[in-house]
């Protein structure tokens, strides 16, 4: 059977035609490279080359690791490399790399945090006791803080922070932790380890022995699928734009078709004709409905005013009467912001965060419009909530 890896099991979940047309088939395309995976490799590479010079007792400076950066980059960039946000320039992309890098070395001079055991590690992943089923991936650093104890280190240079389940159902780190447990016999605890490099901050996980062995039978599912799977249909969205096998694939076939045609067919070609239409009916109606709300908003606002002034909550017309009822809607700190963070804390303190789905907000606000907790954990929570009074309208016909 096939020896899978993370990224070969990301891509069938992502499409199941890419994974046919790059794995099956192995059809070679000119892959395009972005700013952003041209920036996390040169940013990989200059602390591979911090840690393993360390292993040979060479401290380097941080000039110059910034000037190995700064030489890679140099010496490996083309002009084929993608920039898609066309406000920012390489050399933005280059001093990001620098300030990733200058964090992180003050962060974490002198390295003595653990000892490192490998870099850039191949590692085996054995899922069933015959030995049917196996991964293998790339540690990006083991170290072990003392003995038994190990911590797999990954580096993000990712533009955003992941919410927390992300961190807590992560596959790939899992798989690795398997794999450690399995090649490192005197294990006795893994720790996973991620760098948000753009945010300067590390954030740790693990993962029970029963999490483990549900994450093996998951993926023992999954490659099942893969291994039984004869159609590999595609799976359209957003992400094709980036896909290098649009010419290889049956959903993008009417573009390639239509880009052969001179321009007089082009534009007479039944889709085109039937999507420009489309696009041009539902631009219209948009601005319509824009029009629409701004009238109506108007509106809500001057029967408001008038029932108030009137101290009524029903304004009757002709035919028809309007009903306004009050009603609140709690405002709670974005995701990724630091009070957020606090929020959850808070809520872990008092042992209520699982009772909203690990912050889920509306449920947070069913149960503070409710009174459902005591007042001291209310209280704790106050600060970071803010509630909004909104106006309903509830339009109706007047019974005869």
């Amino acid at each position: 059977m096939t020896v899978y890896s993370h990224s070969r099991l990301s891509c069938y979940e992502q499409c199941p035609q890419k994974f046919k047309l790059q794995y099956i088939d192995k059809i070679e395309t000119e892959e395009e490279q972005s700013i952003e995976a041209f920036l996390g490799i040169r940013v990989h590479e200059t602390l591979e080359k911090l840690y393993r010079d360390l292993s040979h007792q060479k401290m380097n400076r941080l000039e110059e690791l910034l000037e190995f950066f700064t030489g890679e980059w140099r010496t490996n960039w083309t002009d084929d490399i993608i920039i898609v946000n066309q406000d920012y320039q390489a050399d933005n992309y280059l001093n990001m790399g620098r300030k990733y890098l200058s964090d992180y070395y003050h962060r974490y001079n002198p390295f003595d945090q653990g000892r490192t055991v490998a870099l850039e590690e191949n590692i085996k992943i054995t899922l069933d006791e015959e030995g049917r089923y196996k991964l293998q991936g790339y540690i990006d650093r083991l170290t072990e803080t003392r003995d038994g104890y190990y911590e797999i280190h990954d580096y993000k240079t990712n533009s955003r922070l992941p919410l927390a389940e992300y961190l807590r159902t992560d596959r790939q780190l899992a798989l690795y932790m398997i794999g450690v447990k399995h090649l490192y016999p005197d294990v006795k605890d893994v720790r996973l380890v991620w760098h948000f490099l753009k945010f300067d901050k590390e954030i740790d996980s693990t993962r029970t022995d029963q999490e483990l062995s549900q994450l093996k039978k998951d993926t023992i599912q999954l490659i099942d699928t893969i291994e039984q799977d004869e159609r590999f249909e595609a799976h359209p969205g957003f992400l094709c734009d980036w896909c290098e096998y649009h010419s290889y694939c049956p959903q993008w076939s009417h573009l390639h078709l239509i880009q052969e045609k001179p321009a007089n067919e082009y534009l007479q070609d039944p889709g085109v004709v039937l999507i420009n239409q489309y696009a041009e009916i539902k631009s219209a109606q948009k601005r319509a409905n824009l029009q629409w709300d701004a009238e109506l908003e108007k509106l809500e606002e001057a029967i408001v005013t008038f029932a108030e002034k009137q101290h009524c909550d029903v304004v009757f017309g002709s035919k028809n009467k309007v009903r306004i009822t009050d009603s609140e809607k709690y405002a709670f700190p974005g995701k990724n912001t630091k009070e957020r963070e606090q929020l959850e804390t808070v809520l872990q303190k008092y042992g209520r965060l699982e009772e909203v789905s690990q912050l889920d907000t509306t449920a947070l606000g069913k149960i503070l419009q409710e009174k459902q907790w005591e007042s001291e954990v209310q209280d704790a929570i106050q600060k970071y909530v803010q509630v909004e009074h909104k106006k309903r309208l509830y339009l109706s016909k007047i019974k005869d």
